[in-house]
This record gives structure tokens, sequence and C-alpha cells, in this order.
């Protein structure tokens, strides 16, 4: 989509409180990929830019970044350049394989919750049924961590603790479609015929920006 950079005039209309909170509607999505309706304490973030999302759709698109949204969701997502995405190692692929099936399944049963969730151990057991693999301590941390920095899970407890409780946010569907899962189930299955097939690293649409994984200690 080609734009006329004085579209970017629409930003002087807003307020200076308007523009503070574009601010940080640009940052959390450079940052983390994504906005959850419901994960803030409040949703003021998410109908600003709702309100706002076409000029969100104009700021991101003169750096080559496309938004995707779905208000069913809930979710706002950036989708970037393929040299901005992350590659996913193969533990961390299959473990965003078990949040989406732990999703679709958790997100059927009643509940007053505004999102479904599992404890940590579940977690491991549905990993470790998918991959005839057991998810090693030092592993667990570190993928736990990965996905709660790009908001499609967050814990309440300690990461290596198996009777946390994992909210399971609607950015995982938006990050692995039903074709990917096919796509990983496939590949699981393949393995298991060829187990000396050798390991390959997946793209995901998760932006670059926000630094390194040894920094998601520092996130919120």
């Amino acid at each position: 989509m080609i734009h006329d950079a004085r579209d970017l005039a629409a930003l002087t209309d807003l307020t200076d409180g308007e523009r503070d909170v574009f601010s940080r509607a640009t940052q959390t999505l450079l940052a983390h990929s994504f906005i959850v309706r419901g994960a803030e304490k409040d949703d003021s973030l998410w109908n600003f830019s709702i309100r706002n999302i076409r000029l969100l759709e104009l700021w991101f698109s003169f750096a080559g970044i496309t938004i995707k949204r779905d208000e069913t969701l809930g979710v706002i997502a950036i989708r970037p350049l393929p040299v901005m995405r992350t590659r996913l190692t193969k533990e961390a692929t299959v473990a965003l394989l078990v949040l989406r099936l732990l999703f679709e399944e958790k997100r059927r049963e009643l509940s007053l919750a505004r999102f479904p969730s599992v404890n940590v151990f579940d977690f491991v057991q549905r990993f470790s049924a998918v991959t005839n693999q057991e998810l090693k301590k030092t592993r667990l941390v570190e993928v736990l961590r990965f996905f709660s920095r790009w908001r499609l899970i967050s814990i309440e407890g300690e990461f290596a603790n198996p009777d946390s409780i994992m909210i399971l946010y609607p950015s995982i569907s938006m990050s692995l479609d039903q074709e990917g899962v096919e796509e990983i189930l496939g590949a699981l299955e393949n393995e298991g015929r060829n187990p000396e097939q050798e390991d390959q690293d997946d793209d995901l649409l998760f932006s670059d920006d926000a630094g390194e994984e040894e920094e998601l200690e520092e996130d919120d």
C-alpha cells in the first residue's frame, strides 16, 4: 500500500494526550508485536488503537510493516518484514503448537474468566505427549519467558513451578493459524518416521526490535 507522507499530518490533529497514547501503542507493538484487549489494566490502549487503526497502519507502512487485526479475538498485531522476524527453535515451535491446542480446547469451556488458562504442569504434559520428549526445566523457563514477552501468555507465579497459572491470550491464534498447526503436526509425524532428519527453525511474525531474549526478565 502506497501512502503520501503528507497523510501523516493527521498526527497533528491529535491532542498531546492522544499523541502520548499513540506513542505507547507503537512502542507496545514494536516491543511485543501485539496489543491484546483485556491484557492491560484497562482497555484504553486497545480502544485508542482501534479508533486510530488507519493512522497506525499508515505510520507502520512507511517502515514496510503491516498491521493485522481481529476485533473478534481482540488482537492487533504487526507483521514485520521477513528480515525482522524472529526464528523459532524446534522446541519453541512445538511449544507454540501446544499453546494453540490448549487455547482452542480451553476457550470452548464455560468460564467467567476473560481468558482461558492452564497450569504449567498441563503445558509440560502436553508438550511431552506431542513430542515424546521431556522439556527440561531450563528450556521450559526460556520458552515461557519468550512467549510471555510476546504477549502470547502471562504467568501467575514462577515459570518453573508446575502449579503456576498460565493465562492464554488470543494472540496465540493469530501467531499460528490452522494451516500452521497442520504443517507442524505433519513435520512432527514425518520426523517420527525419519528420526535422523535435521531440525529446522521456523520464522514467526514477531519483530526483533525488542532486543535479545536475555532481556526478558526486565519486561513487565
